[in-house]
């Protein structure tokens, strides 16, 4: 078979149609950023090397959705949050990596029973972790010259956006440098404080295989490397399960009621 075709078959073999996810990568690569420097991309690397090597895939499945919220809305381009749902794929099978939302609307509707949802015109985030021996020449080529560094089992980070086009297809872009700076304050606190989730095991039917958790929001500061600092070196992200858990409960009256519970609080931790 030739060289060329056994690649492509490998690809799909790797992450088609086996599980929730997009399918193999779109060949979008870093070095195409306007405007990135190489300690940028180093930074991205290192933060999501040690997102994987904390092996969130372990517990989360795409059903486990996740609140975020990094800095303040005025932060960001439009003055709200770019990706502020985010869910882990990969666990039981399929793409390895995780996807970021718009809204938890939008990842309800793309989240299947066993496959990703292609819906028309949402556009997501997506981090997946690819064998190097499968990528693009691009990536390769940026992950030599760079030495940039390794997530797990040769596995390196592919970052993309897709959106799902009316016509039922997919198209991908490179990710601005303003998403990028999301990402990575994103991998940063996960990384920390998904461990911390306590599983409820009074929710779900008895023999459901999904795994639930109890409520949960933290808090922690993230400090900006810098290359990405922009007058401040820290940024508070807020990280909660389900999304907007803790958001929400701030807006029920808490008159004649006894003093919640500091789980439901939003706790900061140093990064």
């Amino acid at each position: 078979m030739d060289v060329h075709l056994k690649n492509l078959f490998a690809r799909f073999h790797e992450q088609f149609g086996s599980g929730p996810g997009l399918g193999p990568g779109s060949g979008t690569c870093l070095m195409k950023v306007e405007g990135i420097v190489s300690p940028f991309i180093k930074s991205i690397y290192r933060a999501a090397g040690a997102l994987y090597r904390t092996d969130p895939w372990k517990r989360l499945r795409p059903g486990n959705l996740f609140g975020l919220r990094v800095g303040k809305d005025s932060d960001w381009s439009g003055k709200k949050q770019p990706f502020p749902c985010v869910q882990f794929v990969g666990g039981d099978a399929g793409d390895l990596g995780f996807h970021m939302f718009r809204s938890e609307n939008d990842a309800q509707r793309m989240t299947g029973s066993r496959e990703t949802i292609w819906v028309p015109n949402v556009e997501l985030l997506r981090v997946t972790y690819e064998l190097e021996s499968l990528m693009f020449s691009s990536n390769k080529k940026m992950i030599r010259s760079l030495s940039l560094e390794v997530s797990g089992a040769d596995r390196f980070p592919v970052i993309d956006v897709a959106r799902c086009s009316s016509s039922g297809g997919l198209q991908f872009r490179t990710p601005t440098l303003e998403e990028l700076r999301f990402v990575y304050a994103a991998m940063k606190a996960i990384s920390l404080v998904h461990p911390l989730l306590q599983r409820d095991n009074g929710a779900g039917a008895k023999w459901s295989r999904v795994v639930y958790f109890e409520p949960f929001i933290e808090t922690v500061d993230v400090q900006w490397p810098p290359e990405m600092s922009k007058g401040n070196d820290l940024v508070a992200v807020t990280v909660s399960h389900p999304p907007g858990q803790g958001y929400e409960e701030k807006a029920i009256s808490t008159a004649n009621q006894p003093p919640p519970s500091m789980r439901n609080h939003p706790r900061r931790r140093p990064l």
